[in-house]
């Protein structure tokens, strides 16, 4: 029951959906055709999700001296409001009783006013739904409430940000850290299913231990397939020993995995492309670590889905590559694509001293995290 002034809006005609524009163009991952799948959709699916109980909120805010209507969406898209209140002399005030299948609210001020990125930027806010009474500035997009949505807010924020600068590294950082940072809270849902095919297998295994309510879930079809995949009878399952493939190197010399994966030594072998943004963004990580770690026993092997053989080299000598290279230079149909069933890039696999899989596409801090465990000070 909503308990003052509200009414639902419609505003269809309206730049409603800035943000979910700019999440439809959020790729961190190159991807093998046919095998991408757009934000949007997942963004629907996001609404369609069901919580247990009705929640009671108690929102109090602040808005410009102008405003005069605020909106509550119940997605990060920011699509159609579900509903809204009014604004006198700067304040205004949000209590209600949200039915079932609302964990959060995206809640901006005078949508008619948003032409820009930049316009929705500085109106809006969000927060989940909880029963902490929250004090909202829309002036400043602070909150103050549970911790929850304080992060929350904290996520999308940043999240709007970095894609303003279409930095879609940061932005996927600003939603691992949002996930693996609240995973006592319902933040995780609505993130993991725009990130799964870029999480590691213990990230993943680490969200379904803490919300096994979601195994079921179709927002996390993709997460738990990943998952199931990974643990399963995948060449690229934990555990599983590395199978072997010959390829070139750059200079043309023909050379066995086995040469170097298997022989005591932490391998990564690193799935690329010089035409892979991503790819090439991810490479000041990999070189970091290559040089903090190789001589405490990490090695790289490279293998390259590239197909133009001068692009290849240029972007190992431009981007200063010092480790092992191989390629059959055949794109998607290359073997190792096939054998590893890499359908994107960046994708890797981190082999142990015996050639088991360790872990799997590990980017970012994650891999510096990861070997720093295995190598520790």
């Amino acid at each position: 029951m909503l308990t003052n002034n509200h009414k639902i809006v419609d505003y269809e005609n309206q730049n409603n959906c800035v943000l979910l524009q700019m999440l439809s163009n959020l790729n961190t991952t190159t991807y093998k055709p046919n095998m991408k799948k757009t934000i949007t959709t997942i963004l629907l699916a996001l609404v369609a999700m069901m919580s247990q109980a009705q929640t009671k909120v108690n929102i109090q805010g602040i808005a410009a001296a102008d405003a005069k209507t605020i909106y509550f969406c119940n997605d990060i898209g920011m699509g159609k409001p579900i509903d809204s209140t009014t604004v006198n002399n700067g304040k205004w005030s949000y209590e209600a009783e949200l039915p079932v299948g609302r964990s959060m609210l995206s809640i901006i001020a005078d949508a008619k006013r948003i032409q820009s990125p930049q316009d929705l930027l500085n109106s809006m806010v969000a927060v989940m739904v909880d029963d902490t009474p929250t004090k909202v500035d829309l002036t400043t997009g602070t909150v103050k409430g549970s911790k929850a949505s304080m992060a929350m807010n904290e996520a999308v924020r940043g999240l709007y940000t970095c894609m303003m600068k279409d930095s879609k590294e940061e932005a996927y950082k600003v939603m691992h850290k949002a996930v693996m940072e609240n995973l006592d809270s319902k933040i995780p849902e609505h993130f993991v299913p725009m990130i799964a095919d870029a999480l590691s297998v213990g990230d993943l295994q680490k969200f379904f231990d803490a919300h096994p309510e979601y195994a079921d879930d179709i927002s996390m079809r993709q997460a738990k397939q990943r998952l199931n995949k990974l643990t399963g009878k995948s060449p690229r399952s934990i555990g599983k020993p590395y199978i072997d493939l010959t390829m070139n190197d750059t200079e043309g010399k023909a050379h066995k995995l086995s040469e170097y994966v298997g022989r005591g030594k932490y391998v990564l072998v690193d799935f690329w492309a010089s035409w892979c943004g991503p790819c090439r963004a991810e490479m000041p990580n990999v070189t970091a670590c290559y040089e903090k770690y190789h001589d405490k026993g990490l090695d790289i092997v490279a293998i390259s889905f590239d197909n133009k053989k001068e692009a290849w080299l240029n972007a190992i000598k431009n981007m200063k590559m010092p480790w092992i290279h191989l390629s059959d230079l055949a794109g998607w149909k290359s073997i190792g694509s096939s054998i590893y069933e890499i359908n994107s890039i960046p994708s890797n696999i981190l082999f142990d001293g015996e050639g088991k899989v360790v872990d799997i596409d590990l980017r970012g801090e994650q891999l510096e995290a990861k070997l720093a465990e295995i190598f520790p000070e």
